[in-house]
């Protein structure tokens, strides 16, 4: 690449000129070295950011210093101290280059002028303030240590969270230590999330650098502006006053906390009145003044910022005469507590008033999945309450050892009975022989596994109690299991499962016996719960491929009707899991997992009209959606091959017909069209500049059994049913408008050759390809009508009217030609015949009337 060079890792790093290298080293006015960078503390802000700074500025040398000589260690080990999703990758391509970890504090704060202090600042435990205000003794340390050892003009950053007036103090300690060198302090607060803690770094939401009002502190200021500017947009780097900057890291955790404690105080009341708190996050998080972010229910918060964070700012209110403001904060605190302490009180209730003796299975210690961070983890009042009342506590986590847990365990002076805490080697031993299942950490992995397997291993009645909401209720208890799920109540004796159906579940089919394959194909399919995504599934599964499906459910037409296709998918050996598409980290944990050979993307948000009422959802998950799984299947290992859907409706006002793969297709007639053409552009630059081998399919208005409600053939039967009038559209001078109507079993015979034929994702045999699968004999909708009515045997009530400007077209119409030839499709299903086989299959499903929720459904 002319941009950079590749290191062994694969990353790309920018390629910078020795000669500009040379012109950055020493700043013309405030005389510091801007190429070398040292950080004070090798913990979980530290490492990740000095790391991301070594990755991205090739030309400064960072040195990350710490006492500790076990955890400096580590850093220059094969097992890093901390667990970070792309850390690793990060730190291999830059240590040992211009990365370096040292417990030489006093050389590196020697040959260094740019110094992070990213020590630790926990919540003090006694003295003044104790419980609530920040320990400042270790950014103290920071200033005396750089005052005794700086040899010449320093920058000091505090990349700590810290009080407000933090960097006053600091300055006093420099001030009265000082030689004859100058110092600057900024405050650059870090706003990361554990478990996505790389990608904050590598893509901000923002970045905050606050300094002094002079001009040599604009100027100091601006040398970390220009070191972020390396790869962050300059809109994203935000400036400020000192104070503003450390107060604004304070209350956006405060916040963040605060809708946390809201939506779990809002839990408590759902489980006592029947509401759902999922249902109601859902339904308040489409208001864009509220948003969606940081409204899931769970057993409450826990990290080491939240709660440190909140009583600082409680504390420092308090500080300044703010009692009523301090005592406002203090009950986001005191809520997330009060949320920990009902869960474990709720679990030893159900348990018939006691756990004495028993064994109780915890799947997750860390706070939050992707992180081995157990700090002020939910897990630890839980765990802690269940071993009190005697409880034997078993635990799996993936990324938690015990001696950490013990060592929080300690920091609360929490007493614990090692004999009573016992951490596994696989939830398998965690459960053998359990009472009951409690999940506390939403690990992906714990949405895959065999429950009914586990069921079989339990004391019965076996108990499951679900902290984060991310189990199938429904299915878990049709399993056998009592299921409490946070923000729901116990369902009554005899009460109707929502996703249930009337027969009792088979034996789940596992992930193993989904993937297995006699073909060598290992598929991973998105939208097994959608038409097409589900008839291709049991297509490849059928002729021996290994097949793994996932879907999300999504509430454009009723959930229990895909629920319904999953259920039934299951019975052809193709499992299903509930994953949305946008879910970056549960998708790139697949990828790792298992070794996809294919990849079928076929889920997306459907329909032209719907888009005119909900155009976000067309975004999130047909641009957004496609752009996560073209990202994770990227960085897979190999990288997989990818057929995904595309549509016809990409030909918008074309006038020219039949429409063929190589006309302009710049004219969309709808948001659905602008979605599909963009996943078809992502799609050329992902083979371009990745070497992700893709075919695109440019479906034309499927049809056929388990069809979606929404389509002309489902709709107009159930009307003509009901003997309510059709609505068919017109378009100018009462002209018909035409479909190439498409029978689904002709849709998956292209499908399927797409996968055969598509070659590997490698940079020499990558392919883009797009292909239209159509009946390539268009028909008005009329006609549609008529055969209709010879199947049903019941004449339609029909009512023309003029097309509604909602992104409809007029008329669809596939010329085959170059599918023909290369993927040797061939239609074969008349109109007729395709629609006496769906009227079948429709008159089988509703042998007993229609279900609630399809009887109610009002296509748009």
């Amino acid at each position: 690449s002319i941009f950079g060079y590749r290191s062994n890792s694969g990353l790309v790093r920018p390629r910078v000129s020795r000669a500009s290298r040379a012109a950055m080293a020493t700043h013309p006015t405030l005389g510091v070295r801007m190429d070398r960078i040292c950080c004070i503390g090798a913990g979980y802000v530290g490492g990740p950011t000095c790391a991301t700074i070594a990755l991205k500025c090739p030309h400064v040398k960072v040195t990350i210093v710490d006492m500790n000589e076990a955890r400096i260690k580590a850093w220059n080990s094969d097992e890093l101290p901390i667990y970070e999703p792309g850390l690793n990758e990060v730190v291999q391509a830059c240590r040992g280059r211009n990365l370096f970890f040292s417990t030489d504090v006093k050389g590196a704060i020697q040959e260094a002028d740019i110094i992070f202090a990213s020590v630790n600042t926990p919540t003090k435990t006694k003295g003044v303030g104790a419980g609530r205000a920040a320990d400042l003794r270790f950014i103290e340390s920071v200033g005396r240590t750089v005052a005794m050892h700086a040899n010449g003009n320093k920058i000091i950053i505090e990349k700590s969270t810290v009080p407000v007036k933090t960097a006053e103090a600091l300055a006093q300690v420099l001030a009265a230590n000082k030689g004859s060198q100058d110092y600057w302090i900024l405050s650059n607060p870090e706003f990361l999330a554990e478990g996505t803690a790389m990608r904050d770094l590598a893509a901000p939401d923002r970045v905050l650098i606050g300094g002094p009002t002079t001009i040599d502190g604009l100027a100091a200021a601006q040398v970390l502006v220009d070191i972020y500017a390396n790869w962050v947009p300059r809109e994203r780097i935000l400036t400020t006053n000192l104070w503003s900057s450390e107060l604004s890291k304070l209350v956006a955790n405060a916040m963040l906390a605060q809708r946390v404690s809201s939506v779990n105080s809002i839990s408590q009341l759902c489980e006592k009145t029947g509401a759902n708190v999922t249902e109601v996050s859902r339904a308040i998080g489409k208001d864009s003044r509220i948003g969606p972010k940081f409204l899931g229910a769970s057993v409450g918060f826990g990290g080491s910022c939240f709660q440190k964070d909140i009583l600082n700012l409680v504390y420092i209110c308090e500080s300044e005469g703010l009692a009523e403001v301090a005592r406002y904060w203090q009950q986001v605190v005191d809520m997330n507590e009060h949320q920990k302490a009902t869960f474990a009180r709720r679990i030893i209730s159900s348990l018939f008033n006691t756990v004495t003796g028993k064994k109780i299975a915890v799947l997750g210690f860390a706070f939050k999945k992707d992180t081995g961070d157990v700090r002020e983890t939910p897990a630890l009042t839980v765990c802690h309450m269940l071993m009190q009342d005697g409880a034997l506590v078993h635990v799996y986590d993936p990324k938690v050892k015990k001696e950490d847990a013990l060592t929080e365990f300690r920091y609360h002076n929490m007493q614990v009975d090692e004999s009573r805490l016992i951490f596994c080697p696989s939830a398998q031993a965690a459960v053998d022989g359990s009472h009951a299942i409690v999940v506390l950490t939403e690990w992906d992995e714990f949405k895959s596994y065999n429950y009914a397997e586990f069921y079989t291993m339990m004391m019965k009645p076996a108990f499951l109690f679900d902290g984060r909401g991310i189990l199938n209720r429904g299915q878990l208890e049709r399993i056998g299991f009592e299921v409490h799920t946070i923000g729901q109540a116990k369902r009554e004796e005899g009460a109707v499962v929502a996703d249930a159906t009337p027969e009792p579940a088979a034996k789940r089919v596992s992930i193993e016996e989904s993937l297995k394959s006699t073909t060598g194909k290992v598929i991973l399919v998105t939208g097994t719960a959608g038409f097409v995504g589900f008839h291709a599934a049991q297509a490849l599964k059928k002729r021996g491929d290994g097949v793994l499906g996932i879907d999300c459910y999504h509430t454009y037409y009723p959930p229990s009707y895909k629920r319904a296709r999953a259920k039934a998918l299951e019975e052809h050996g193709v499992l299903t899991l509930d994953m949305d598409l946008n879910d970056a980290e549960g998708l790139n944990g697949l990828l790792r997992k298992f070794k996809f050979t294919h990849i079928l993307a076929l889920a997306a948000q459907a329909g032209v009209r719907y888009a005119t009422k909900d155009p976000a959802s067309y975004v999130k998950s047909n641009i957004e959606g496609f752009m996560t799984l073209l990202e994770a299947a990227r960085n897979a290992e190999p990288k997989p091959r990818i057929v995904y859907a595309s549509s016809s409706s990409v030909y918008g006002l074309n006038t020219k017909v039949p429409f063929a793969e190589t006309d302009v297709v710049d004219q969309p007639a709808s948001l659905y069209a602008a979605t599909k053409k963009s996943n078809e552009m992502m799609a050329h630059t992902y083979r371009h500049v990745y070497g992700l081998s893709v075919i695109g399919l440019r479906f034309f208005t499927v049809y056929g059994p388990w069809g979606r409600p929404d389509m002309a053939a489902w709709s107009f039967t159930t009307k003509i049913m009901k003997g309510e009038p059709l609505k068919i559209f017109q378009g100018p001078n009462e002209s018909e408008l035409e479909r190439d109507f498409t029978y689904i079993d002709d849709i998956i015979q292209g499908t399927v050759a797409a996968v055969d034929h598509i070659s590997p994702s490698t940079k020499e045999e990558a392919m883009y390809k797009v292909f239209n699968l159509g009946n390539k004999d268009p028909v008005t909708v009329s006609y549609l009508v008529d055969c209709l009515e010879n199947a049903l045997g019941k004449k339609a009530i029909r009512h023309y009217m003029p097309m509604p400007p909602t992104g409809d077209v007029l008329r669809t119409s596939a010329d085959i030609t170059l599918v023909n030839k290369e993927l040797g499709y061939k239609p074969t299903t008349s109109l007729q015949e395709g629609i006496n086989k769906f009227i079948a299959w429709y008159k089988e499903y509703y042998k007993n009337g229609l279900d609630k929720d399809m009887d109610e459904y009002v296509p748009m």
